[in-house]
């Protein structure tokens, strides 16, 4: 080998130890001081569910602190545009349909649905796109997307701990091993609650690392609500259809009705 061939392969020789240990200061079972903020960011985004299409079923627990519920949902999702669920209990008693402009909701017990634009009505609260929401929260992504929001760092011994700057108190804690949010928690100044998602048991699932299990839990004053979710047969399928016949006979309410 020649002068020029032995400085070439020094070179790269060494760029490729500078990648390595660049990895190993990164990839760490506790949370490094020096990693900045940004690369937090980088690595988690990485490792957060990407799809098209997503089917899988859910098991619902509802706990109240007075009774304990559980109900079955079928869940379709096409990523941040569309969000179908249908509800079981031995038998199918609802369903379910969200887009970023509207919600299609039907449930048998009473025979009432609605059929109403949302856009309107979540621009109002600043949400201005819901199915991104609701699929972040349940799938494990922050509620804040990480490119429109600044973040704080918040030392911890055991996470990579982030929090938003300014809107919605969003706070983040990540995984420093594997860079998957494991915690976030959300705090609603207008209602005085705190919302905080658990996500664990994480499981491969083609090119996606998904959790298969969620809790969630909603602290407001003495009062405590939480709900446990339980994914099985997750599948990342080319088309998705998301049915939605309103059964005759079902009487017409508005959203503002059935929060009442």
């Amino acid at each position: 080998m020649n002068c020029k061939g032995i400085k070439l392969f020094t070179i790269v020789g060494i760029l490729a130890i500078q990648a390595c240990s660049t990895n190993k200061q990164i990839i760490s079972n506790f949370p490094l001081d020096d990693i900045e903020t940004n690369e937090i960011i980088k690595n988690t985004t990485k490792s957060e569910i990407n799809f098209n299409n997503l089917r899988t079923r859910v098991k619902v627990e509802y706990n109240d602190g007075k009774s304990i519920q559980s109900i079955f949902l079928s869940l379709r999702a096409s990523q941040d545009e569309n969000l179908w669920i249908s509800a079981s209990m031995i038998v199918p008693i609802a369903k379910i349909f969200i887009t970023n402009e509207s919600l299609v909701f039907y449930e048998k017990f009473q025979k009432t649905y609605i059929n109403q634009d949302i856009d309107k009505i979540m621009q109002s609260t600043g949400i201005k796109r819901p199915v991104e929401l609701v699929q972040n929260l349940l799938f494990g992504k922050p509620l804040i997307d990480f490119n429109k929001g600044d973040w704080d760092r918040i030392q911890n011994s055991n996470y990579y701990v982030l929090q938003s700057k300014s809107g919605i108190q969003n706070t983040i804690f990540i995984n420093p091993e594997n860079f998957q949010l494991e915690q976030q928690r959300v705090y609603l100044p207008l209602i005085s609650s705190l919302l905080t998602i658990d996500y664990a048991n994480f499981k491969r699932i083609d090119k996606n690392i998904v959790p298969t299990s969620v809790r969630i839990t909603s602290v407001r004053g003495s009062d405590v609500i939480s709900l446990n979710l339980e994914y099985s047969q997750y599948d990342f399928p080319d088309n998705l259809t998301f049915p939605m016949d309103i059964p005759e006979g079902y009487k017409l309410k508005t959203l503002d009705e059935i929060i009442k």
